[in-house]
Parts: C-alpha cells; structure tokens; sequence
C-alpha cells in the first residue's frame, strides 16, 4: 500500500476533518526561509557584534541571542539614518525595545512570496494543497505564505495567543497564528521574554488546543518530533490527560516527515511526553502532494461557508437568551403560529417537518425561499465530476437547480477548483442581472478561449512556422497516440475547426478522467472549459435592419435569420 492510499485509509477512521499544524519547515520548503539559527545569523548583520559572538553569549538559545540583538539593535534603529523611512512607517508598531527587530523581520518576511513555474513539484503541492479539505491550521510561522494559499474567503485568521484565546473562533476554515505574524510586527514571538510570557498562558491555549486534537486528526508538516515548540505545546496538553484518557489521542497525531532520497513509508509509532507514550503515525515523503491529496478527497456535508454561519448562529444562540432574533427554535410536535420574527431556520428531519417550514416562510415577512434547503440530503457539495458531466448533458436536460448552483454550490467550489466552467449554469439559470453573482462567477463568465491556454499552447497556436496537418477535433484526437498530447494539441486548434458534436463525444468518452492529477486531468478539464465557452459562452451580435440583438449559444439562433442579415462576432 503506498502512503497516498495508506493516509486516506487512515483518515477514513474519523467523521471530522483534520487540522494542520505548520511549521518552520513548511516555509522552508516553498520560501525558502532561514530556520531559527539562519534567521539570528542573518539578522546579526544589523548590529556591529559579529553571530559567533550572538551564539556563544546565548549558549546556543536562539531566543536569548535574538533578545540580545534586538536590545543592541534598539538604540541603532532610533538613531541610525538608515532607518529613516522604517520609522516613519513603522514607529507606532515601536512599543518597546524589541519592536525595532521585530519590525525588520516582519518587513522581510512580508516581501517573501512564492513564486509559481520555479519549482514544478512545488507547484503541484501547493496546488493540491489549496484544494484541500480541512477544518484548520495551527502555526509557529510568521510569514504569509499561508494568506498566499487560502484567500480570507477561504480562512479566517487569528493572530497571536491572545486572539485565539478571546474570539468566537469557530473551528471551521481557521487559521491560528500561535507566534504571531509579520502583518503585526509586534505580535512576533521572538525574544526570550517572549518566550515566557507565551508560557505563561500556556494552560490557556492548550485548553484550546485540546479540543481540538481530541476531535480531530492533526497532521504536522514542516516539524521535528523532537521540535521543542511541538514538546511544549503536547506537554501542555497532555498534563490535561492521564494513562487512562490518553487512548483518545490514538491515530490523531499524524507527523510528516522529509525522507530526503529514502524510500516513501507509513508507519505507526510513538513519543513519550511527560512520561505517557503517545501513539503517533509517521509519513515519511519527499513528495508531499502524496499527503495534500487524500486531503481533497474527503467529503463534507455541508460547505464551509455554511457550516462557520451555522456554528456562529448556534454559538450566539447558546451564549445569548437572546441571540437577536436570529435564530428560531420550534416544537412543531406543540405547534407554533407566531413566525414573523424568524430569519433563519434549522431544521432536523426536515422531510418529516416539510409542510410546517413552508409555512414558517409563507408566514414570515424576513425569511426568503432562498434561506431553506428543503431536501432530504440539506446542502449538497457536488463533485467536480457531477459538475463537469452536467456541462455536456443536453441542452435540455437539468439534473440540478442551476440558481441553486450559481448561488451556494459554485462560489463554494470556485474557492479550491479555480478552472471549473460557468457558462452552462449561468446560460440556463433564470439569473439575469449578472451584480447577484459571486465575483468568481462573473470572473470566469469575463475568460475569453485564449486565456484558457498555457504561455506554451499560447506561443504554438500563434507561431508563424506551425505547419499543422490536423483540420478537425478528431483529427487531432487519433493522429497522437498519447491522451496528454492528444487533449493539449485540441485545445490549440482554430475556433472555427472546433466542431463540438465532435468535442463532447470526446469529454464524454474521457469523463471518467477528469479528477487526474496528472497532466491528462489537467488537459482534459482545459476542454470541458472550452467546451462550455464555444457552447454556452460566446457573446455574438445579430444584426438586422431594425435591431441589433446580443445573445449567448449562437447555436440557438442557426436559421432564424438570412445570412445577410447576420453578423458574427467571437
């Protein structure tokens, strides 16, 4: 079993999602950051003591050298010319002796971005990773190559311990920046007195903390088992458990580790910590996609967008007698006639309680159709799949509420699957001003064919010395032998030899391919997008005489008017 499928298996185990724990490692990876020792050498350059003098003074701990620089560094950034415009943009982040060094480190890690087309296994990490499936991340980090990753729309970020500890943090797509970062300079846990000041609320944060590696599996990327910033935060939280309740971290800790040329393997293991033994599985990969992609693969009931607006509605309505009129309990077993208040509705069984919620909302003068999922199954994901076989279903042919799509499944979706296609859904939704869409809607409504093209499909199709024998989608399609080429030379063809009878009997026989991660997938869903754009998509303009109309499918219009009064534009 590889470790791909063996993590899946072992995830399978548990009903919620995991959480990430993310650490200097992770940065290394995709930025290329310093750890701690290169950091302290780096930023020893700003004070005349040389970093032997830094690291032998310290003993080696990097949190008293870096107190100590900062302390040097102090009086310099306040006098020295050099830093003129770092004051003037900077000085009121300057609350003690340490901001000044903070405030430096924050400027050089806010300018580190990563940087896609450098590194191509990189890129596949990453982007397996932004379509991944989680309730969370817990770092030590400082950068923002995480805010790079996953938009605000995605994640909800909280920085520093005290704003983990006193927010109506959710546990639904959050990101909790335990050591501060670089966006708030002095939020950095950087110096030794930071160091003990974040030990003191230790107790704090690993009540937090607890919650949630009892809930959920938490895989550590980017970290040492012997890391002591994961020592003492598992000491916190296991001084909470004893040999009795400590089986209720089993299979939960999941570490994933660099195997730097050995072979990939998955293993059960264990550490102790304050003398329990805690079972841990160790993930041993120099390909971290294989440990990203399980990660897609695991299924929600309810969008993440839903689930943090359901858990803040029940959290306020548990924490308030009167959580604002918005939420409404009914017994409908007692029968309930007062229903103009109600704004939002949540229902258990709602196939047995049908007929009562439609009057609830025939009742109410603030609930909208719009707010109810009436279904046995309630909010429904679909897969990319589904959504990518219903853009080459007939025309006549609906298997889902597109109004539904457009509003609560696509926006969703568009978040982690940036490339699926629109134009179908929004063609036959009953839709008409294009504002009620979300702004990734209208984004992929705007792509025209060639921005559906990689720089190189790009540069071919417009080469000046590309002498190509194909004329047709099927020409090309049995003249290459291999489907990746065969699928990346279609999308390159002329619009105008684009028969699309031809290219949907085509994505339909390939159906069964388009969740590749390979560079099949990839170039088989580029189609299904092109695919939707020639069919759904294209805006033309029919002229006659007396009027001009604007309308998509040109399809539609075929024979209803002479050819001299027709003029076609892409």
């Amino acid at each position: 079993m590889d470790i791909e499928e063996a993590l899946s298996l072992h995830l399978s185990k548990f009903t919620t999602a995991p959480f990430l724990f993310i650490g200097s490692g992770f940065s290394k990876r995709y930025l290329d950051t310093e750890n701690w020792e290169g950091l302290i050498n780096k930023f020893c350059e700003l004070v005349p003591q040389g970093f032997s003098y830094y690291r032998s003074t310290s003993n080696g701990k990097w949190d008293v050298a870096a107190q100590m620089i900062a302390e040097d560094f102090h009086q310099i950034w306040w006098n020295d010319e050099r830093y003129l415009e770092s004051r003037n943009e900077f000085q009121e982040y300057a609350t003690n002796k340490y901001s000044a060094l903070k405030i430096e480190i924050s400027k050089y890690l806010k300018n580190k971005e990563y940087e896609y087309g450098v590194n191509e296994q990189n890129d596949t990490e990453l982007n397996c990773l932004k379509e991944a499936v989680i309730d969370g991340i817990i770092t030590t980090n400082w950068d923002t190559l995480l805010e790079q990753i996953f938009s605000k729309d995605d994640m909800t970020t909280y920085i520093g311990q005290k704003k983990l500890l006193f927010s109506n943090n959710l546990g639904v797509n959050e990101i909790y920046k335990i050591h501060g970062c670089s966006t708030e300079p002095d939020s950095l846990v950087l110096t030794h007195d930071d160091y003990e000041e974040f030990t003191s609320r230790n107790a704090y944060l690993a009540s937090k903390l607890l919650t949630i590696f009892v809930e959920h599996p938490v895989i550590f990327i980017g970290y040492s088992i012997s890391d002591a910033n994961i020592i003492q935060i598992l000491e916190s939280i296991t001084a909470c458990l004893d040999s009795s309740n400590i089986g209720n971290l089993k299979d939960r800790l999941i570490f994933v580790e660099r195997a730097r040329g050995a072979n990939d393997f998955f293993q059960e293991s264990t550490m102790t910590i304050n003398g329990l033994t805690i079972p841990i599985t160790k993930v041993v990969t120099d390909h971290f996609d294989k440990v990203y992609r399980p990660l897609t693969t695991i299924k929600r009931k309810f969008s993440t967008k839903k689930l943090r607006q359901m858990k803040n509605e029940m959290y306020e309505l548990v924490k308030h007698n009167d959580p604002k009129g918005k939420i409404k309990v009914i017994n409908f077993m007692e029968g309930e006639e007062n229903n103009d208040k109600v704004e939002f509705v949540v229902g258990f069984g709602m196939d047995h309680f049908a007929e009562q919620i439609e009057g609830i909302i025939e009742s109410s003068d603030k609930l909208k159709p719009s707010k109810i999922r009436h279904s046995s199954l309630g909010y429904t994901t679909y897969s990319r799949k589904d959504l990518l076989e219903e853009i080459i279903a007939d025309n006549d042919t609906y298997s889902y509420d597109y109004d539904e799509l457009l509003k609560s499944t696509l926006p969703e979706k568009l978040k982690t699957d940036q490339r699926l296609p629109v134009n179908r859904f929004i063609r036959f939704s009953s839709i008409k001003d294009m504002n009620d869409l979300d702004y990734k809607i209208i984004k992929k409504k705007n792509l025209k064919l060639n921005d559906f093209l990689t720089k190189q499909q790009q540069r071919e199709k417009s080469a000046l010395s590309f002498d190509w024998q194909f004329n047709s989608v099927r020409e090309v399609y049995d003249g290459y032998n291999n489907l990746e080429e065969k699928f990346f030379y279609i999308a390159i063809l002329n619009e105008s030899k684009i028969d699309l009878t031809e290219l949907r009997e085509i994505l339909l026989e390939n159906l069964h391919l388009v969740d590749s991660t390979d560079l099949i997938g990839t170039n088989l869903r580029r189609l299904f997008r092109i695919y939707d754009y020639l069919a759904f998509g294209r805006l033309i303009i029919i002229r006659s005489r007396k009027y001009t109309l604007k309308k998509y499918c040109p399809q539609k219009f075929k024979g209803i008017f002479s050819e001299k009064h027709l003029s076609i534009r892409g």
